[in-house]
């Protein structure tokens, strides 16, 4: 009886555990659901406001420009009223004029509007207001506008209209969302659709009431969303129609608008979110469910070679798992404590910098502290990304002719310094190659000798030597040719079971805690990703507490000769044998933080004088920022601001289009344009430049200044027509020189 007793308790046990593990389930995939849904309406709630703000804000802007011209044409006669329509129309095609009750001056003037909005003109009682969406009887597009009334000197009354095509503000305030599985609409208070997506232009109804079907939803919820339009309010409805559950958010372009932007979301779409968390959580739990019955099963008195496999599946599995979860806690801790170790230093030299403000000295050496550690910031940045970039398939490579002898020479000086600081000697040995000049990427194959160089160094103590090699394996073959690079070291060297696993990202031999080296441990992750793309590859030996070896693999299209030799810099057989240094010369920056932005920058730097060698004198230049962020246009205002140059301000890419168009030829000697902007970015700004009837459109100098600093960022911003790029946080020197390169003249 009680060996039955004994059987029956581990499946009661189980049953219980079971039971406890899925009402926790339950209730957990409850509260999850519930909370991802009022998240999902948050964000599309929030989309539809911005958006509409967006769009009240061109709104506001053109009722202003009409409000200017009605104080203009107030004292002056008809007559003159001719000049001044041709005049405005030049300026912009879609402002419209209209006579009110004088037919004969209208014709004699050829001032033509459109049926429906003169008829609607005619009978308004309102000196300014919006005219809604409507098919033009001239053109037969689908057109709406905003008006503004003024009288003449003779008290002529006369309507001053700006006419919006449907068509052109889906283009310019995109309409789509939730990968075009979610649309928004421009709609009047009685909810007649007056913009729609460009995907949707031919739509299911004119009028987006007609989608809420009476008998599937309540009457006094559809009458509750009805009076919410005809308020002006903002908020949300679930409705159904005979097709789907849909979510309607909608938001007032301005709270005395006539007109609401509502977005129109499928509720299987917010749904999905949430069904992807549980099916995941459904899946932990049936995977924790497993285990329980294999222990269970285990446990119960399987035949004893079973139990065995059984328990030697389950602590690999375990292993597994864990490995996973310590990569990700080792790059965690990894990364919090190397970012907290600068914005440590950040936020503690700016406490002392404030208790000795009266100490010019002290100030001065902790403001150039903390310029090391956000360099030193920037560059974990910089490396987090290129491994985001390389890992998602993003990375772009930028192939243009080089001097592999001169690349090298620059890499070698930067590492020399490094050498120094950290008192190991760097020897290395050039063999010059026969084909030095390639077609490749000089920022990135900087990078690959950097990192692996500066590993190197990193990991070797002081009084230990680090060894190069650089030499083309064999003649030129098919227009390419390869090459090799040796770096070797006599540093703490590697365990064999981490050498199988050293090119994985954020896997480190020791941790920083334990070695006192800093880093996240990505850096040769980084190098074998980039030789992967240049089609090149990696190899190391090591034997711990003697040194490693890596072997590097290039292979580059061969190239006869530069586009503009420079006969001044001739290759040179490079070879240097520097000691270790007790006294070499502290550096106002750090070493590490020096290799990082020789690698990542994608800027050069230029002269801070004209080509003839003198001081350039700024007072006389003019420079127009466009920034939308005040604190960002407050910084760049400043550092611009030391070399005298004349600034102007814009804070948005409609209102340097505007600018620009508004003022002469050759006004602005050079634009810093940033990308990411309310109404218009940057990058459309600069095609509306570009695409100007005027002289200068193509010679101005127009510069990205934007946080947007990936690769493909660069190129958006050649593609849009920019002549360069210059990546946030602002470099002082960088940007004061490049105002020289583009000023000097």
């Amino acid at each position: 009886m009680k060996k039955k007793k004994s059987l029956y308790l581990p499946i009661i046990i189980t049953l219980l555990l079971l039971g406890c593990l899925g009402t926790g389930v339950w209730l957990f995939a409850n509260a999850v659901g519930r909370e991802l849904w009022t998240n999902s309406i948050k964000t599309v709630a929030e989309t539809t406001r911005q958006k509409a703000n967006a769009i009240q804000s061109l709104l506001d802007d053109d009722f202003s420009r009409l409000s200017l011209l009605k104080d203009y044409l107030s004292d002056k006669p008809p007559e003159n009223l001719g000049k001044v329509v041709s005049s405005c129309q030049s300026v912009d095609p879609d402002v419209f004029f209209y006579i009110l009750g004088n037919p004969e001056l209208n014709n004699a003037l050829e001032l033509e509007l459109d049926e429906a909005a003169r008829e609607y003109l005619e009978t308004v009682p309102h000196t300014s207001g919006f005219i809604n969406s409507h098919e033009n009887t001239i053109t037969g597009e689908n057109v709406f506008g905003i008006f503004q009334k003024a009288f003449m000197a003779d008290g002529t009354p006369l309507f001053l209209i700006k006419e919006y095509r449907t068509l052109e503000i889906a283009q310019q305030f995109p309409l789509n969302f939730f990968d075009y599985t979610g649309y928004s609409y421009l709609v009047d208070q009685d909810g007649v659709i007056m913009v729609r997506p460009r995907l949707r232009r031919n739509g299911y109804t004119d009028n987006l009431l007609d989608m809420i079907s009476p008998e599937l939803n309540s009457p006094q919820l559809i009458q509750l969303f009805r009076s919410r339009l005809q308020e002006g309010r903002s908020g949300w409805h679930r409705f159904a129609n005979q097709e789907t559950e849909f979510v309607l958010c909608y938001e007032p372009l301005s709270p005395d608008s006539q007109w609401l932007l509502i977005s129109v979301v499928p509720e299987e779409v917010i749904n999905r979110q949430t069904t992807s968390i549980l099916e995941k959580t459904m899946l932990f739990s049936g995977s924790l469910v497993l285990i329980i019955l294999i222990i269970a099963a285990v446990f119960s008195g399987s035949r004893r070679s079973e139990e065995k496999a059984h328990t030697q599946e389950l602590k690999q599995a375990l292993a597994a798992a864990d490995a996973a979860n310590k990569a990700k806690g080792q790059f965690l801790m990894n990364m919090s404590h190397d970012i907290r170790t600068p914005l440590n230093a950040i936020i503690g030299m700016t406490a002392v910098a404030k208790e000795y403000a009266n100490d010019k000295h002290r100030t001065a050496d902790c403001l150039e502290k903390i310029n090391i550690s956000g360099k030193h910031l920037l560059s974990l940045v910089n490396d987090i990304m290129d491994m985001s970039q390389i890992e998602n398939g993003a990375m772009i490579l930028q192939e243009e002719p080089l001097r592999l002898s001169r690349l090298y020479r620059e890499v070698l000086e930067l590492m020399e310094f490094l050498a120094r600081e950290s008192q190991v000697t760097l020897h290395s040995d050039f063999l010059p190659p026969e084909n030095d000049i390639i077609s490749g990427d000089p920022i990135r194959i900087r990078q690959v000798l950097i990192n692996v160089i500066g590993n190197a160094i990193k990991y070797t103590p002081a009084g230990g030597q680090v060894s190069l090699e650089f030499s083309q394996a064999g003649p030129a073959s098919d227009a390419s040719a390869v090459y090799q690079f040796c770096c070797t070291d006599t540093g703490i060297g590697m365990e064999p079971e981490f050498l199988k696993k050293m090119f994985r990202s954020f896997e480190r031999s020791r941790n920083t805690t334990k070695s006192g080296i800093a880093g996240m441990g990505i850096g040769l992750t980084i190098a074998k990703g980039l030789l992967d793309l240049m089609g090149g590859s990696i190899s190391a030996e090591s034997e711990a507490g003697k040194g490693s070896s890596f072997l590097i693999e290039f292979r580059f299209a061969t190239l006869t000769e530069l586009p503009e030799e420079d006969a001044s810099a001739d290759p040179v057989n490079i070879e240097t044998d520097l000691p270790s240094s007790q006294d070499s010369p502290n550096s106002p920056e750090d070493p590490a933080v020096s290799a990082q932005s020789a690698a990542e920058a994608p800027q050069e730097a230029v002269s801070p004088q004209d080509n003839a060698g003198s001081v350039v004198d700024f007072t006389k230049k003019r420079v127009l920022l466009v920034e939308d962020v005040e604190l960002n246009m407050e910084i760049a205002e400043a550092i611009l601001g030391i070399t005298g140059v004349q600034i102007e301000k814009a804070y948005d890419g409609q209102e340097a289009v505007q600018m620009v168009l508004s003022n002469p030829c050759r006004y602005y000697d050079l634009i810093f344009m940033d990308i990411q902007m309310p109404v218009m970015d940057g990058y459309e700004a600069t095609r509306r430049i570009r695409g100007m009837d005027r002289e200068d459109a193509w010679s101005i100098p127009i510069l990205a200044l934007s946080a947007n600093a990936l690769a493909q960022d660069v190129e958006n911003s050649k593609k849009a027509g920019m002549d360069g790029h210059l990546a946030k946080p602002i470099d002082i020197d960088l940007l004061q020189r490049t105002l020289r390169q583009y000023c000097a003249g």
